[in-house]
């Protein structure tokens, strides 16, 4: 079933309707060579009512036309001896066969229309969703913001040591919620699929390290030999931010955070390890459910939003996403995602350590 433009519609019906005169009058024109001209007709039209609907008067008016029309044409061949009158059985088969083709068919449309109706009804839930969360967390995130400044002023200016330091706390929680606010949102959004792009995930690997590297005292590493893909570049970069933002918590100084990119057997495989404190076998199979934080996060622990927001994002794109951890050894998490479209795989790889006291402004390019 195509959706094809009225005009070439117009084109196609009047080109069958002659096509199908044409060899109803070899029905009648050759006498026991009919079959083949019979059957074109109903083949034709078979084929043009699956390619576009009909409406119902005007389908059921051409299928008496023509069950009439090449019906009579082996009846007269029939009576005239030319062929067997068991062969005029045909009239009523072919006429049961189109029958069940046009149900078909109709059923077939229906389902289609109605999955339609189904994703546009989807869509504009999922856009009211989102909307809904970014004007909530808009408004949220502004009254946090001029709460956490009034809080941050009696902080600064405050003589009482007490209110100094309950002024400090109450900064930290603001700051807390708006982050949780933040996170909600990033939430919504990133199970939204997006149409593809080209990603080049070895300059977003580096750009990301670099951006990160600078917030926190770790020994950062990059390996990535991906080339550019097609995907979602905003999502793929909240879920890796994600990830981090959770291995920086739970290492510290001199502390290793590495990430690598791989292509492998169709899929994008992205990996995230630390040697930082790891996670109990116990949590390894909460750890991505929404507000569930390790048992033993204590006061690392953050909103509970981050690792469930890389779950969702990866599985709207129909990837997955697993952890593997050792406590007091670190955590690897890895990331797979079907590569949708990828692109011819690069003559390097590009690789990126902190321990650079000066990294390269453009992707650094080590010949294998």
């Amino acid at each position: 079933m195509l959706d094809i433009g009225s005009r070439l519609k117009t084109v196609l019906v009047v080109a069958w309707a002659i096509f199908a005169g044409v060899n109803c009058y070899l029905t009648f024109a050759l006498p026991g060579n009919e079959t083949i001209p019979y059957h074109l007709v109903w083949a034709s039209f078979a084929l043009l009512y699956g390619l576009c609907p009909w409406p119902r008067r005007a389908t059921v008016v051409v299928f008496i036309v023509i069950t009439i029309v090449t019906g009579v044409a082996l009846v007269r061949h029939a009576m005239t001896g030319v062929i067997n009158w068991e062969e005029c059985s045909e009239i009523f088969l072919m006429g049961a066969i189109i029958s069940l083709l046009i149900w078909h068919v109709n059923r077939q449309w229906t389902a289609q229309a109605r999955l339609q109706a189904l994703q546009q009804a989807e869509r504009h839930r999922s856009e009211q969703r989102e909307n809904a969360a970014r004007f909530g967390s808009h408004e949220v995130r502004t009254r946090l913001t001029i709460a956490r400044g009034y809080a941050q002023l009696i902080a600064d200016q405050s003589a009482e040591p007490t209110v100094r330091e309950d002024a400090r706390l109450v900064v930290a929680e603001l700051v807390k919620a708006s982050a949780l606010a933040t996170n909600l949102l990033t939430l919504v959004r990133v199970v939204d699929v997006s149409a593809p792009e080209p990603v080049d995930v070895d300059r977003m690997l580096v750009e990301i390290l670099r951006r990160w590297s600078v917030t926190a005292d770790r020994i950062w590493s990059a390996r990535s030999a991906v080339g550019t893909v097609q995907g979602d570049n905003e999502r793929l970069e909240a879920v890796l931010d994600c990830l981090l933002e959770n291995a920086v918590r739970f290492t510290g100084p001199g502390d290793t955070i590495a990430m690598t990119a791989d292509a492998r057997g169709g899929h994008l495989v992205l990996t995230v390890q630390d040697t930082g404190a790891g996670i109990p076998a116990a949590d390894l199979d909460t750890v991505f459910e929404i507000f569930r934080t390790a048992s033993t996060a204590g006061e690392r622990a953050g909103s509970g939003l981050g690792l469930a927001i890389v779950r969702a994002a990866t599985e709207a794109r129909g990837g997955t996403v697993s952890v593997t951890s050792s406590l007091g050894h670190g955590t690897t998490f890895t990331l797979q995602l079907p590569l949708l479209s990828a692109l011819p795989p690069p003559l390097a790889e590009t690789v990126y350590d902190s321990a650079d006291r000066d990294p390269p402004g453009e992707l650094l390019d080590v010949r294998p």
